[in-house]
């Protein structure tokens, strides 16, 4: 009778011994699954950054050069394969230059933002809108007509007939706009931009001076 209590005994110590093992074992797997699942998460986030800073500008958040070649190969290849059109406009404000120069890099990149985010709220949300460097934008949007490419064009100026806040002053700025209309003024990126940046310079080329100085500036 005790060998039998005796192994009895052994018994249910082996088996709480393998049971109190195995809830350590599970333990581990939990721990181990928790700190792969964060390092996945980690890592996820950490892609998703670098995929920001490859695409877009640290700036405004636009889509930077990079994000804008890969969206206007996209625009040529459906218009293309659709029989489709689209326009491009090159923005470049008149006197950036200036207000850096009398005001500070840091007034310049705030009026760089508000001039970001007036576009975006004025174009269509399928617009692309991208920060080519400096005080350069982009505007890629589909159109039926010509008539459509100039009211887009249109909408675009529309965003610089409110003054904007520059080194705590409401100032009255402007820009010159050019655009390029696929595929009547090009069937390739290189076209379209070459295209449109020469019709933006031909414009400004035409504004007075005065124009384009600080004298436009409205001060509150």
């Amino acid at each position: 009778m005790d060998d039998f209590w005796t192994v009895g005994l052994l018994s249910l110590a082996l088996t709480s011994s393998a049971l109190a093992l195995a809830c350590v074992k599970l333990k581990y797997v939990s721990d181990q699954r928790d700190t792969l699942q964060a390092r996945l998460e980690t890592s996820l986030l950490d892609n998703e950054e670098l995929k920001k800073i490859a695409l877009y500008d640290h700036l405004t958040g636009l889509p930077n050069r990079v994000l804008l070649e890969d969206r206007m190969h996209q625009v040529i290849a459906k218009s293309r394969r659709a029989g489709g059109q689209f326009v491009v406009l090159f923005l470049d404000l008149d006197c950036f230059k200036a207000i850096n120069d009398q005001f500070g890099h840091a007034a310049g990149d705030f009026l760089l933002t508000q001039v970001a985010q007036r576009l975006s709220a004025t174009m269509r949300h399928q617009d692309t809108i991208a920060r080519l460097g400096g005080d350069e934008f982009i505007v890629i949007a589909e159109t039926g007509t010509a008539s459509n490419a100039c009211s887009v064009r249109d909408k675009a100026a529309g965003c610089f007939s409110a003054p904007f806040m520059v080194a705590g002053k409401l100032m009255q700025l402007d820009a010159s706009i050019g655009h390029a209309r696929y595929p009547d003024d090009g069937q390739s990126l290189s076209e379209l931009l070459d295209r449109a940046d020469i019709d933006m310079y031909s414009g400004k080329k035409a504004k007075s001076a005065d124009h384009l100085g600080l004298s436009t500036f409205e001060n509150p």
